[in-house]
């Protein structure tokens, strides 16, 4: 008999309900600029289906044509409120809703509330499905999770059509390859049904993809007139030569944010982790299913790299790896290590062996499936993943080969890590940026001083003081907002002659006070262009030095020095 679900667990699934609501309400900023770009499209297509007209047909825009019924209602149910529509489309019915039915999936197997409340935490925070269709994928496994009563009930084949058939109808491209992950879990992963029943089921899937297409195809046939090749055009096989394709992934040129990194750099070795072999042996099926779901939906982020697609297709991803971590220690009685003292020449050969195929399957999916620049990339993770579950079966040496897969996946986080904070490193050198730039402009700096220090740089790089070790005359700094206020005591200051140099870094508002200030009381010494930043520096003098030489200077990009126009202002 099965452990009752228990008070504990409905408490943490309700306090996670209630979490996931509010954080997604107080996370969601105010619509301060038009509604352009994709946001925008989706907004405006959802008020026209709402007002009547049809997907495909009214605006030709397709992909996803029973989805735009769905942004209708979620446009209704907003009012026409953009801010209540944004938070309905990409907060409740997506961020909040994988949250809640994670935490479901976690509820129905009975796990710790511990590792429900970590699932929801990291769909929350980390893994955002960015709307409504990127939900579809954790629907999708959640009512076909394995062990429910959807899986084991006489009508379970007709939910095994249904449930593909409404996918395709949302999402075409998430549809195949979810159903995909489903029969391959039912070919490769479930190895303890009968092999007539798996089959069974995969015919029921398959069944399922063609009543969507079928139905589709003739409910625009019928209703609309539109022909099977239009339909293919806006729906199927023609969408995908819309969109520009960006294979191959990024290892080493990770985003500097945080959750980018963390999403990029790690999200391979979470996603293979789960299929090394001893692993593998110890995972439930459920686990396996949810495994093989996120393994095909990793055709999203390998077709279009990024933070954007890897964060939205990771909630299962996250689910998969607690399960997995669950299942290891529930049965973490059923792994055996090796205890032998010595081991026979043979055995150390196949260990070695084994240990090198590890490293080379891994290899193979890194290089191969992730970063091969087509759409042959996901297939070829599939059958490098597929290969390796099937040789999972044949349990020698299972020890070696975890062995030489882990050491090899471990190292491409940590290979990101290095380089990412050598970015960050490089990135973050403004001294040395600092001194070079004071380079370039020290020697005519020199000759306006005339042997004074004593310079006024008007904008906000102050490190230019130090880098060319001047002082500044004014108690002034920072040119901020509100810098107006200091108008009457600078420019009397400027009059007077107090500041007898000021280096203009960046150009100013024209006819703004300080310019004016400028104009009146200085003229410019020295203009130093440099020409692989776009950018000019100018060096003022007041008159009251006058007489002294005016001239220009060009930094070409080889680092060379060219006279130059004077640009008078």
């Amino acid at each position: 008999m099965r452990e009752p679900v228990g008070p504990v667990r409905w408490a943490t699934f309700a306090v996670i309900v209630v979490v996931a609501v509010v954080r997604g309400a107080y996370t969601l900023t105010a619509q301060v600029e038009p509604l352009t770009g994709d946001t925008g499209a989706q907004f405006h297509l959802a008020k026209l289906t709402a007002e009547g007209a049809v997907p495909l047909v009214d605006f030709q825009h397709g992909w996803n044509a029973g989805s735009w019924w769905v942004n209708s209602l979620v446009y209704r149910l907003a009012g026409g409120d953009p801010l209540w529509w944004g938070f309905l489309l990409g907060r409740f019915f997506a961020v909040t809703s994988s949250a809640v039915l994670v935490a479901a999936m976690g509820l129905r197997r009975r796990l710790h509330p511990a590792a429900m409340a970590t699932m929801a935490l990291a769909v929350l925070t980390i893994a955002s499905p960015a709307q409504v269709k990127y939900v579809l994928p954790v629907v999708f496994a959640f009512l076909l999770l394995p062990g429910g009563r959807l899986d084991t009930a006489r009508w379970a084949p007709v939910v095994r059509v249904l449930v593909p058939a409404a996918l395709f109808w949302q999402h075409v491209e998430l549809a195949i390859l979810l159903t995909g992950a489903a029969g391959l879990y039912e070919l490769v992963g479930r190895e303890s049904a009968p092999v007539r029943e798996r089959l069974t089921r995969c015919i029921a899937l398959g069944a399922g993809i063609l009543a969507g297409l079928v139905s589709e195809v003739l409910f625009y046939r019928i209703g609309y007139g539109m022909s099977l090749g239009e339909l293919n055009r806006q729906v199927i096989l023609g969408q995908t030569q819309q969109f520009p394709n960006h294979f191959g992934w990024p290892f080493f040129d990770v985003p500097s944010d945080g959750v980018g990194y963390l999403i990029v750099a790690v999200y391979p070795f979470l996603l293979l982790l789960m299929f090394v072999p001893v692993i593998w042996r110890l995972t439930s099926d459920p686990t396996r299913f949810l495994a093989l779901c996120a393994l095909l939906l990793a055709t999203v982020p390998i077709r279009r790299p990024g933070p954007g697609h890897t964060e939205t297709v990771s909630a299962l991803v996250f689910a998969a790896v607690i399960f997995v971590l669950c299942d290891v220690y529930d049965r973490r009685d059923q792994v055996s290590w090796p205890t032998r003292p010595a081991m026979a020449g043979w055995q150390v050969v196949t260990a070695i062996v084994g240990f090198a195929a590890g490293a080379a399957w891994v290899g193979a999916a890194l290089v191969l499936g992730f970063g091969a620049h087509s759409l042959v990339g996901p297939v070829i993770l599939v059958l490098v993943v597929g290969v390796m579950m099937v040789g999972t079966r044949l349990r020698a040496r299972l020890v070696a080969v975890s062995v030489g897969a882990c050491l090899v996946l471990g190292a491409v986080p940590l290979a990101s890590a290095v380089e990412r904070v050598d970015d960050l490193s490089r990135d973050s050198r403004q001294t040395e940026a600092a001194d070079a730039r004071a380079d370039l402009i020290r020697p005519e700096m020199t000759r306006c001083l005339q042997g004074g220090r004593s310079v006024f740089v008007m904008s906000n790089d102050l490190y230019m003081y130090d880098a060319l070790d001047v002082e500044n005359p004014t108690p002034f700094y920072l040119f901020h907002y509100d810098f107006g206020r200091n108008e009457k005591q600078l420019t009397a200051m400027m009059e007077g002659g107090e500041v007898p140099v000021v280096l203009q870094m960046a150009a100013m508002a024209e006819g703004g006070w300080v310019e004016t200030a400028l104009k009146r009381s200085y003229a410019p010494c020295a203009e130093v262009w440099v020409a692989k930043e776009h950018r000019r520096f100018r060096i003022w003098v007041h008159r009251s030095l006058e007489p002294f030489e005016k001239r220009a200077v060009t930094i070409r990009p080889d680092g060379t020095r060219a006279p130059g126009r004077l640009v008078t202002p």
